[in-house]
């Protein structure tokens, strides 16, 4: 069954509802039960605190979003709906903002300079006399549950909380080596904080995360329900090679898992302190995803790339950041691969330069899959 009864007029309506507000523990997940109401689309977190600056610090290559190390959503009837770090999830938003016309505004937020309503954010290296008293630290992450797919009739993947059978848990672990407030945010070394400095400090006093779900009132009539037989899944994996000190780096699909929608991959440089560089990835190979008797899917250099990139969301991913996209432009499943079909899938990249000695990176897969009851 599609969802085209669900998607009519007057059916439903979509409504946006505050889940709660919850304090932290550093290093340490957090688990929080979302409330068994209506149908849920999708998440949305927002981590804030109140930052105090001793001297200037920059802002790190993987921040701020690596404020928090991991983000999950599981159910008991489907383990693994998102299993994210913060930094993948982010970026995942930049490109599914940018191919589904969304933009994605939200990602230039770090430190917000005025009020709690004002999504207004500096750039500029801040300093603790640099801010207004009442700067605000705010971190946005959209959690996605459901994808739009044309073809199926609107989104795919919506979860119907009324079930009492079903049980949603979002997990955040945030990333402080700091046991108690105020929180340390920034770090001696690079990505592991969202700042960076040799040796000033900065501080959240009493962080908090607020959740809002996004969902759907249940239609008066059940039989105007959406197609609650599918879950879309945003996964994290780390590339099957090791990426110190190589010149190339492979993934392979696991088989018999479901479609792959979309495919974001990463690669931080260690010997640049930054995602790998478009100078390292010239040659004709430099992304090469094949199929099967390895068949050629999408084979470009780093201009390629750039250039479908650009076509495709009006901008750049951050330097380092990747992906290909199977929904395509008008959202639908005619490119999506099939991994009980489509054997050997395989994501490469080639460098003209081996890599450095603490180099790091990831692999974040959209799944479509048959809802597991």
């Amino acid at each position: 069954m599609g969802n085209l009864e669900f998607n009519s007029q007057d059916v439903t309506r979509l409504m946006r509802v505050v889940n709660g507000t919850y304090n932290w523990q550093a290093n340490t997940q957090t688990p929080i039960q979302i409330v068994q109401a209506a149908y849920l689309r999708d998440l949305e977190l927002i981590v804030q605190g109140t930052p105090t600056f001793s001297g200037p610090v920059a802002v790190d290559v993987l921040g701020p979003f690596n404020i928090l190390n991991n983000v999950q959503v599981n159910s008991n009837v489907q383990a693994g709906i998102i299993n994210a770090s913060g930094n993948a999830l982010a970026w995942w938003n930049m490109m599914k903002g940018g191919l589904e016309g969304k933009g994605n505004s939200l990602y230039t937020a770090l430190v917000q300079e005025q009020n709690a309503g004002d999504f207004t954010y500096e750039t500029q290296v801040p300093t603790n006399s640099g801010f207004a008293g009442n700067a605000l630290f705010q971190v946005p992450f959209e959690i996605p549950l459901a994808q739009k797919i044309n073809t199926m009739d609107g989104y795919v993947g919506i979860w119907d909380l009324q079930d009492p059978s079903i049980q949603m848990t979002l997990n955040f672990t945030p990333n402080s080596p700091t046991a108690a407030s105020p929180f340390s945010i920034v770090s001696t070394s690079h990505g592991a904080a969202p700042y960076y400095a040799a040796v000033n400090t900065v501080t959240l006093t009493s962080p908090q995360n607020i959740v809002t779900r996004v969902m759907y009132d249940p239609p008066a009539d059940a039989a105007n329900d959406p197609d609650f037989g599918y879950v879309h899944s945003i996964y994290e994996e780390s590339w099957n090679t090791g990426l110190a000190g190589s010149k190339q780096i492979n993934w392979k699909a696991l088989a018999n898992s479901g479609y792959i929608t979309r495919l974001l991959f990463s690669v931080y440089d260690s010997n640049a302190n930054n995602g790998v560089a478009d100078s390292n990835m010239t040659s004709s190979n430099a992304i090469n995803f094949t199929i099967g008797n390895n068949a050629p899917v999408v084979v470009e250099t780093i201009y390629e790339a750039a250039l479908r990139q650009t076509k495709e969301l009006g901008k750049r991913m951050p330097q380092g950041v990747h992906y290909i996209d199977f929904l395509g432009a008008d959202l639908t499943m005619q490119n999506v691969l099939d991994t009980f079909t489509a054997g050997n899938i395989n994501l490469q990249m080639n460098f003209n330069n081996a890599l450095g000695a603490t180099s790091s990176g990831k692999v974040v897969r959209g799944m479509l899959q048959a809802l597991q009851q």
